[in-house]
């Protein structure tokens, strides 16, 4: 027997977010005198089977936080846990060579949510053989006329020829041909990396101990219109978790991502396969996570819940439909504060008076600042972050986590028209068109015109919360140059479905983000506005609505400013 184990020595901060991160400083467990530890990873130096017991823990919980084990960096054993729950794995076989390491996620990244904590109760990772090795031994020559399998749970050692007359397999995963005699004369030590077939036109002789270790190469990321394994799990505001929907009880799953608005997501289960976990869900009280393989991509409370006798329908959105049932919480005077900092407090007090564990993550970048007025409880705060948005703030939420603030302009990916499974087109529209704008904010009134063909086309705008000469008149010249402009860009239909083999990942989807889309000879960067994914057992389709990204108008000029009447 060979059991190892190792504990977690010192703090190991997880980051970035919301991935899956190996978590690094261990030493050797007490009690597990045969632990070899390389590159912060258990190295097996025995064939066998055994169980497998792992746990972590953060700083503080919020958020997602969990472990897991990962033998040779790529295979995932037994499920994730939570921080600070024992998990456990049971009949895991291991070669020479292998390695187990534990893996850490946090929806957190910062201190001390996002680090890991030392100590042999706290963090460690066990692994407890429960087989023994067995060898085999031929005195004489080993014959086989026909395709042969040896296990590699044991050791062969022979101490004469053996002959193989067609090919075998040493659960290897792929084949090793031998055209004439191997010969082991002790044993010996291939390791065959990623290549899956070993071919051998001539005697190939080996002094040592020998195993064959297989290792295949790194799986590529999943293609868009691959069918990842859907499940939902349900839990608390706090990430207490309450079941799970596995994908062999839903009937359908579609959820979405959006720009500047509240996101859904539209879950249907089959009612007699989860009869008791529908029983006890509650509208707002219990959320709804929905992870696609290991990644969780859409987060928020339940709202509504259809019981019907075959099917159950339940409706959640995203966190930020809570702006809708806050007031706002503070007040304040913000000055010279560019737009997404207003909002991350904002947005950090709604959180808090709710018990919602998330910290929004604030987009860096230069942007106009402005003075702006609150009072606590006066109005909701979706009517402060409309006000917000008026002067360029932009914001989604990605997995459950407000992002504020706007992505870079240097495209994620390049689409061409074959990527879309509808027809683009060339779009010159004029409804959206202004180039007379006046502002009116708490205490000044400003006009200004950006030159536009002799136009006049005018419009009224009303900023209750902005106040201060310079801020109106930095918002007016900004709405004026944002409208004032003759739009010629390609159009994407609302909703259009990507093609499955379009080279774009789910991480690059995500509201805000640029994209090229190239039609005839035409480029056009445009940003995502919105994501709609849709899965049933039989299939996956994602949808987006993606938006030009046009030039900036004329510089407008100000006039008639002054006290609002």
């Amino acid at each position: 027997m060979s059991s190892m184990g190792m504990d977690k020595s010192g703090t190991f901060a997880v980051s970035p977010a919301s991935t899956w991160v190996k978590v690094q400083g261990f030493v050797a467990r007490s009690g597990y005198p045969a632990t070899v530890i390389t590159s912060h990873a258990l190295v097996i130096d025995t064939v066998g089977a055994g169980n497998i017991r792992w746990r972590g823990g953060f700083g503080a919980s919020l958020g997602t936080q969990q472990f897991r084990v990962v033998k040779n960096g790529t295979t995932v054993l037994g499920t994730a846990v939570n921080a600070g729950v024992i998990g456990t794995a049971s009949g895991i076989s291991v070669v020479p060579g292998d390695t187990l390491e534990l893996q850490g996620f946090t929806s957190q990244a910062s201190n001390p949510w996002g680090t890991v904590q030392p100590g042999a109760a706290v963090t460690f990772l066990e692994w407890n053989q429960t087989s023994s090795n067995q060898n085999l031994d031929a005195a004489g020559t080993i014959g086989w006329n026909r395709t042969a399998d040896l296990a590699h749970g044991t050791f062969f050692a022979a101490a004469q020829t053996i002959g193989w007359a067609a090919g075998a397999a040493l659960s290897l995963g792929g084949p090793i041909g031998a055209a004439q005699t191997i010969g082991w004369t002790t044993s010996a030590e291939l390791y065959v990396g990623v290549h899956e077939t070993v071919s051998a036109a001539q005697t190939i002789g080996w002094n040592r101990t020998a195993d064959l270790l297989w290792t295949p190469a790194g799986a590529a990321p999943p293609a868009l219109g691959s069918m990842p394994e859907t499940n939902i799990s349900i839990h608390t505001a706090d990430g207490r978790t309450v079941g799970v929907f596995p994908c062999t009880s839903q009937a359908s799953v579609t959820w979405g991502r959006e720009a500047t608005e509240v996101s859904g997501c539209d879950i249907t289960i089959h009612t007699q396969a989860e009869l008791e976990l529908i029983e006890d869900l509650r509208q707002w009280v219990h959320w709804a996570t929905v992870w696609e393989d290991d990644d969780p991509v859409w987060t928020g409370p339940l709202m509504k819940i259809r019981i019907r006798r075959d099917q159950t329908i339940i409706t959640a959105r995203d966190p930020a439909t809570f702006m809708w049932r806050t007031r706002v919480p503070t007040t304040r005077t913000w000055v010279d504060t560019a737009p997404a900092r207003v909002a991350d407090e904002l947005w950090q007090a709604m959180f808090e008076l709710h018990g919602i564990r998330v910290t929004p993550v604030v987009l860096p970048g230069i942007t106009d600042t402005f003075t702006l007025n609150a009072k606590a409880d006066s109005r909701y705060l979706h009517q402060l972050m409309n006000d917000l948005q008026k002067v360029g703030l932009q914001w989604t939420v990605f997995a459950g986590r407000p992002i504020l603030g706007t992505f870079p302009t240097d495209p994620v990916a390049e689409l061409a028209e074959c990527d879309f499974m509808v027809d683009l087109e060339r779009l010159r529209d004029g409804t959206a068109m202004f180039n007379d704008i006046r502002v009116q904010g708490q205490n000044w009134a400003q006009t200004a015109i950006a030159p536009l063909a002799g136009l006049h086309l005018q419009q009224l705008v009303s900023l209750d919360d902005l106040f201060g000469a310079s801020n109106i008149q930095r918002a007016t010249q900004q709405y004026a140059r944002d409208s004032a402009r003759f739009r010629d860009v390609i159009e994407v239909p609302a909703g259009a479905t990507l093609h499955p083999d379009a080279p774009v990942t789910m991480h690059d989807l995500i509201p805000g983000k640029v994209v090229l889309v190239h039609s005839d000879n035409v480029v056009q960067p445009m940003r995502l506005d919105q994501l709609t994914v849709t899965t049933t057992p039989e299939s996956r389709e994602v949808a987006v609505t993606l938006v030009a990204v046009e030039n900036e108008g004329e510089i407008a000029t100000l006039t008639g400013g002054g006290a609002p009447s």
